[in-house]
Order: structure tokens, then sequence, then C-alpha cells
């Protein structure tokens, strides 16, 4: 073992975290499949680039994971080249992604035969705060092997809480987004509708900052002016808040629950990506909210 941790996944998250392990003073042997994001990694010293995740997995004793998608997770944990392939009893890996409880447990369980442990860290926070080391995780998986992860987790954010069992913090993390992504949408229909009353939106949006009343949320304090000058941000991307809103409307489902609110939250983002918006961040909502005008012949 050469590097103190791992980490495969230098997305809009996985980049800057990695960028905070290195500033506390952690090695860190990292993987992506995109050059351009290694090469920004192996900027910041102490940072080394493996050739695939076995190779991570080789040099470190703990390793995190940040991907898009469950097929991406899985493909880095039990694919040809992935940590099964390296041959690391007594591993400990650490997933960031958000995905689908059921699958975090079949993973988990993957994992286990081949004598590597498995937490998920969910990460609750968007790309600003992971620059500025300020999201949090919640930690699920077996607890004994919470200690092992928890002086990366602290140099990557601001706090974690153990919340339980494989699965609970990727259920908890959904039902969140869920939040988020309804904050998102109703923010973005509530300014334009601002704009169309007439009244200086700039106004509307300092004074529900200043109020800090029931309307104001994360994702208004620092998105609202944002989303009314339509310039680019570190938002999180379009195809993440499909996911991420579907994922939640899921949930909804599986209990049996009508969800209106969720339900159309994730037609809004799906409405986005049809309006061949998916390279966008996901505020560009506000612009197809825009675009709106009820059918004169309803």
């Amino acid at each position: 073992m050469s590097s103190d941790v791992g980490f495969v996944g230098l997305g809009q998250m996985g980049l800057p975290m990695v960028r905070n392990l290195a500033a506390a003073g952690f090695s860190v042997s990292t993987y992506d499949l995109n050059p351009d994001a290694c090469a920004a990694a192996s900027a910041y010293s102490g940072v080394s680039i493996a050739e695939n995740p076995a190779g991570v997995a080789r040099q470190v004793p703990v390793v995190f994971t940040c991907l898009p998608s469950a097929a991406a997770v899985d493909a880095v944990y039990t694919g040809d080249d992935g940590f099964v392939g390296a041959g690391r009893s007594g591993l400990v890996t650490c997933d960031h992604s958000t995905m689908a409880p059921e699958v975090s447990r079949s993973l988990a369980q993957k994992m286990a035969e081949a004598g590597i442990h498995f937490l998920e860290a969910p990460i609750f926070g968007i790309p600003l705060q992971a620059e500025e080391a300020d999201v949090y995780f919640a930690v699920a998986g077996d607890e004994s092997h919470v200690n092992a992860v928890g002086p990366f987790l602290e140099a990557m954010g601001r706090g974690y809480r153990y919340v339980g069992g494989t699965g609970v913090a990727h259920t908890m993390k959904i039902l969140q987004n869920g939040l988020g992504m309804g904050h998102a949408a109703l923010t973005s229909e509530i300014l334009v509708i601002c704009e169309r009353l007439g009244l200086d939106t700039g106004s509307f949006i300092n004074l529900v900052k200043e109020a800090r009343a029931l309307g104001l949320s994360v994702f208004f304090e620092r998105y609202a002016d944002v989303l009314i000058s339509g310039e680019k941000t570190n938002a999180g991307l379009l195809p993440v808040a499909v996911k991420d809103s579907s994922l939640a409307r899921g949930l909804a489902r599986d209990v049996g629950l009508p969800a209106p609110i969720l339900e159309e939250a994730a037609s809004v983002f799906q409405e986005a990506i049809d309006h061949g918006s998916a390279d966008e961040e996901l505020t560009v909502v506000s612009r197809v909210a825009r675009d709106r005008r009820v059918d004169s012949d309803a």
C-alpha cells in the first residue's frame, strides 16, 4: 500500500473532495474514466493516478467511490478491473453515489463474498458545498468499519452521522433529494410568475432571503439569482436531477403512496431533458418554465 486513501470518480463532487483530502495532508490514489479529470486531480499535491479501479484498491486500505449511476458503481466494484479483481481481502470501501437501496444491499453482499467491506455514505450537499468542504454524509453498513472512514469524511465535509444498516443511508438521501428537487422546480415557477407579474424579482429574492421564513431553502439561497440571470454556475447536472427525482418518486410508489408533488417534480426535470437540455445544469428548469404558456383552447 502506497497511499492513505483511494478515490474513484472525479466528477462535480468527487474532484473537489479529492482536493480536500489532499489539502488535509492525505496521500490519495485516484482514477476516473475521463483523462481530463485525472489530469486535474494530478495537479494536487499528494495525488496519484492509478491505471484502473483495481490499481487504486491495491494501494490503499480504504477507497471511496463517487459515480453517476448504479451501473458505473457495479463496474467499479465487480468488473474485471474493479475492486474484486484487486484481490484485496479486508479492503474497506465506501460509496458516495446516489442509488436505490436494494442496489446497495446487493453490492454489499457481493463484496462480502469477496472479503471486502462495504459502506455507503451518500453526500448531502451540492457541488458548491463540496468545493467548500461543507457537505454532510449519512453513513450506513457495518458500524465496526465506520472509524476507518471517519477521518476522511471529516476532511471532505463538515461531519457525518451513522444511520443504520446497508440501504438506510441511500433511502434517506433519496428522500432528502426529493425535497431538494421539489424546491428547485417550485422556485423556478415562482420566479417566472414574479417576472410575468412585473415585480422586481431581485427585490423578491432579497426579501425571501432576509425574511428567512418558510419560502427559503438551500436551493433558493444559492441559486435563485442564477435562475433569473441564466448564468452558468456549479449546480448539479440535469440528468442527475432526473435520476434523483425519479428515485424519490419510486420510493413513494413502493409504499403505495400517491405523491403528486414528487410526480410533478420528476416530470419537470424530464421535461427539460425532452427540450434538449441534457448537457445543462438543473437550473435550466427556469428556462423551460419561461417557455410555458397556457393553452388558449383549454
